[in-house]
């Protein structure tokens, strides 16, 4: 019987390792097209970058994705910022208000044991009142009055058992209120984070501006689309002159001044026209924000749909 067991669990084994070694080698199929996918690509770049009519197209493709990546990178930082001060302002909050609560129901706690030691203390006074009676009615004429006093006298016996159990359920309740553990705080709210997204868009909203003084935003766009060998950008001169926008563009990204009371001024039109489908969702829809701009007073300032086009990544960073 012990041989059939042993020979049962090798089967199961060696089958357990064949299935092993035929996922294995799944994958090193797998990993080996990834890699002959990559050296194509890389062979295909070299390529490119060796052509004198193209190789300059392929240092703007990627020059516009590295402003891209500023761009994304810069709103990225604004989200955490924002969130992060946010999460301070609104925990602090939170704290405090617990501490209050806390504080609160200590004070009745205490209260109601302040009413409850009262209580026993004055049953005891009677206890022991009606005891010390009870020691001096010591005389044959006392006989009645004693046998009524104590009748009385165990009743109020469990009358202080009772109001002494009360008191320690009550010092338990005080001690659990003391040494229960902070609330977690629960994160931010609703409205902050639906103010906060507003904010991310409005400031991307401000990078194509910034970016597209120099011209560039929609071809950067495109760049994080399409494949480098399926994008042209003229002649070297042509190629030169991009490239030196680009690295302009990126320096004003880098160097922006005043971001705050810019982003201030998209935030107020942007909450005035913004509409959510659901009440628990923290991202507008783009047709409402859409609409907001074809209402504007100036709207080659505001024309940039970036909620709807994933500038600079947006979605990535808007808090959910």
């Amino acid at each position: 019987m012990l041989l059939f067991q042993n020979r049962a669990g090798l089967k199961k084994a060696y089958a357990d390792l064949q299935d092993e070694f035929h996922l294995m080698r799944d994958r090193l199929k797998q990993q080996e097209g990834a890699t002959i996918r990559v050296q194509e690509q890389l062979d295909a770049l070299g390529e490119l970058l060796a052509d004198p009519n193209d190789g300059f197209g392929a240092l703007v493709f990627f020059q516009l994705r590295s402003l891209w990546k500023v761009c994304h990178q810069k709103l990225a930082a604004f989200a955490a910022e924002l969130s992060r001060q946010q999460v301070e302002r609104e925990s602090a909050k939170f704290r405090e208000q617990c501490a209050t609560e806390r504080a609160e129901r200590l004070a009745a706690a205490d209260e109601r044991l302040r009413e409850a030691r009262e209580r026993a203390d004055a049953i005891r006074g009677r206890l022991s009142n009606a005891e010390l009676e009870y020691g001096r009615l010591g005389a044959i004429w006392h006989y009645f009055r004693r046998r009524e006093l104590q009748k009385s006298l165990q009743p109020m016996r469990s009358q202080v058992a009772e109001a002494d159990a009360a008191v320690g359920e009550l010092q338990t309740e005080r001690t659990g209120i003391v040494g229960e553990p902070a609330e977690p705080f629960p994160g931010i709210s609703l409205n902050a984070r639906r103010t906060i997204n507003l904010a991310i868009i409005g400031y991307a909203e401000l990078l194509c501006e910034h970016v597209d003084a120099y011209g560039v935003a929609a071809r950067a766009k495109e760049a994080v689309a399409r494949r480098v060998h399926e994008m042209t950008f003229g002649t070297r001169a042509d190629c030169e002159s991009h490239m030196q926008r680009i690295q302009k563009a990126i320096g004003a990204v880098k160097n922006q001044s005043q971001v705050n009371s810019s982003v201030k001024l998209k935030l107020d039109r942007l909450r005035a026209a913004c509409e959510y489908r659901n009440p628990a969702d923290t991202v507008p829809t783009a047709d409402s924000l859409a609409a907001g701009r074809a209402g504007a007073a100036r709207p080659a300032a505001t024309s940039w749909n970036v909620l709807a086009e994933d500038y600079w990544d947006l979605f990535s960073v808007l808090l959910r």
